[in-house]
């Protein structure tokens, strides 16, 4: 758990993150990991008690992906806000501005959340 904590700061370093997912439930609705023995990642979300959200995988890429895509989806959004593009919905907007900060990170992240976009 050591090195994806680790890897998980580099990422959000390289980004700019304020925050990053961690290993601990929060609860209201903060997405956090959880790693048992295999080993077996699983992204995981909680409001109020009940479970909004779980993936599970045993690739440490995807993990990291799930985790910062939560957090570029968070970086971005705020970033639409403060730079509104008349005509253009916040959505579009952010959509477009997280795949920029997946880009830096790794070019195939920035295409799996195009590919996964509404049209």
């Amino acid at each position: 758990m050591t090195d994806l904590a680790a890897r998980l700061e580099a990422l959000g370093q390289q980004v700019g993150a304020t925050w990053m997912v961690g290993f601990e439930n929060f609860d209201g609705g903060h997405p956090f990991i959880e790693v048992s023995e295999g080993p077996v990642y699983r992204l995981v979300a909680y409001e109020r008690g009940r479970r909004l959200m779980s993936k599970e995988t045993r690739k440490l890429d995807e993990i990291l992906y799930w985790a910062l895509y939560e957090v570029t989806w968070t970086m971005a959004y705020r970033w639409a806000v403060q730079h509104p593009v008349e005509g253009k919905e916040t959505r579009f907007t952010t959509f477009r501005r997280q795949e920029e900060l997946l880009g830096t990170l790794d070019p195939r992240w920035a295409e799996r959340a195009r590919a996964s976009r509404p049209t």
